[in-house]
């Protein structure tokens, strides 16, 4: 997992570069960088709940809110165009949508980890690592 985590850095590292040509990069790059953020620190075996558990709850309301009202609909405009344009507004929406749950479910897993490697009773919300003589 711990090689995994630091191959997810680079592929958001990566997103983050795409989104430069985006007509609101200034949004989407940091939604990335966070997330290459929490991959690296998972791979340093750093973990912190608090930020994990904000990122997840912010990528998840996120993405229901530019999830598309009609996926049917939106799987046959994307069928139909067979290409990477934008040609409707939706469909711009729709691909943001599934990135911020490909950003949600990572750092729901990095949580998930965290929180369970752990093994405290209180998780004191602050950063921790696993490699503490403390925690054990």
């Amino acid at each position: 997992m711990k090689y995994f985590a630091l191959v997810l850095c680079a592929v958001f590292v990566f997103f983050a570069l795409v989104q430069f040509n985006d007509p609101d990069p200034f949004i989407w790059v940091p939604i990335y960088l966070f997330s290459s953020y929490t991959s690296f620190c998972s791979y340093k075996t750093y973990y912190n709940p608090m930020l994990l558990s904000l990122l997840c709850l912010g990528y998840f309301i996120g993405a229901i809110a530019l999830f598309p009202p009609s996926v049917s609909n939106w799987i046959f405009v994307e069928e139909k165009a067979k290409s990477l344009k934008m040609n409707m507004p939706f469909i711009e929406e729709a691909r943001e949508s599934m990135g911020l749950i490909i950003c949600f479910l990572v750092n729901l897993v990095f949580l998930l980890i965290g929180l369970k490697k752990a093994k405290l009773p209180d998780y004191n919300l602050g950063m921790f690592q696993m490699n503490d003589p403390n925690l054990k």
